[in-house]
């Protein structure tokens, strides 16, 4: 069994997406259902590696404005 070890790009852009607007984690796990976990994760960390992330009092994510 391999496991891959970069983030799918479309993955990436979907989430990315997603971020456009404050959402919760389960929700961007819902809207990438097609995918498996594992790759949603690869995908969130590099993410959270690249670009700087809000969240609000109720726990929702962003992506902050440069």
């Amino acid at each position: 069994m391999s496991a891959a070890t970069h983030a799918d790009p479309k993955l990436v852009k979907a989430i990315e997406d997603c971020l456009r607007k404050p959402v919760y984690f389960r929700d961007i796990v819902d809207a990438t259902k097609d995918y498996r976990y594992r790759a949603v994760l690869l995908a969130w960390s590099d993410i959270r590696t690249r670009l700087t992330l809000e969240r609000d009092e109720f726990g929702r994510y962003w992506m902050a404005k440069a």
